[in-house]
């Protein structure tokens, strides 16, 4: 199917209208290759099972958050556990995101596509972020029932953490994915460029959910500095990624 946006169209539209339009198409093809998708669902439900197994069966099954594995909280584990999936998971589907493009020759076609390059990057990492939290979405519930795991109503503080974390990973996903798919091994490289840049994030991502599995509030969390490390990360990633953006598919 053609990955193009038809120019007479596209002119007609602001920036806005631009890139959804440009991520309607990135999700349309998606949704009829159904390629990405299922291959992170896959991932993220078989990590998950494996973990649910390699903790003591009192303590997964009870939710006992408290109990200590060794010399650390069970807390800890079971954050690191969530955001190991959730990173390796998003990073199978990353390395597809310009995918269609390069097998169909169509990365010079979208780049000369009447739109900023700012609005091509937005409009990929919107769609990258669809897939992500569809992911999500199925692993959450699954991670919460099978680790016995039960917040309450801080539910949705973890959905704000979650969210906010999100925003800074898809934006060094997407902007890597596009410099890893000018190369023969995309799949090796892509790791290797963004894992180094989401560490901070990630820690601070684990650190987060390990308090709401604690007991703590969305007062408490947000008074960790581990917050305004995840804030400040999405603010920076997104302006590089939009600026470099540009440089980065016209290589």
């Amino acid at each position: 199917m053609s990955v193009t946006v038809p120019a007479a169209r596209a002119q007609e539209r602001g920036f806005i209208a631009k890139t959804l339009l440009l991520t309607r198409k990135d999700l349309l093809v998606e949704v009829r290759g159904r390629e990405t998708l299922p291959a992170m669902l896959a991932f993220a439900f078989a990590v998950t099972l494996l973990l649910a197994f390699s903790l003591p069966p009192d303590a997964a099954l009870r939710g006992k958050i408290d109990f200590v594995a060794g010399a650390v909280p069970l807390a800890k584990v079971l954050a690191g556990f969530l955001w190991v999936t959730i990173l390796f998971s998003g990073l199978i589907g990353f390395a597809r995101s310009f995918e269609v493009e390069r097998a169909e020759g169509a990365i010079d076609p979208l780049v000369m596509a009447p739109l900023d390059r700012s609005g091509l990057f937005a409009a990929k990492a919107m769609s990258n972020l669809v897939s992500l939290v569809a992911v999500e979405l199925f692993l959450v519930p699954a991670f919460g029932l099978l680790f016995g795991v039960n917040l309450g109503s801080r539910w949705i503080v973890l959905i704000v953490v979650m969210a906010l974390v999100d925003i800074g990973f898809v934006m060094v996903g997407t902007l890597f994915s596009a410099l890893a798919a000018q190369t023969r091994s995309r799949e090796l490289m892509l790791p290797i460029l963004a894992l180094p840049i989401l560490v901070p994030i990630f820690i601070a991502a684990t650190e987060l959910t390990s308090d709401l599995f604690a007991g703590a509030d969305l007062g408490t969390v947000a008074a960790r500095g581990w917050f305004g490390i995840v804030i400040a990360s999405d603010v920076m990633f997104a302006a590089v990624g939009a600026l470099a953006f540009e440089y980065v598919v016209e290589r």
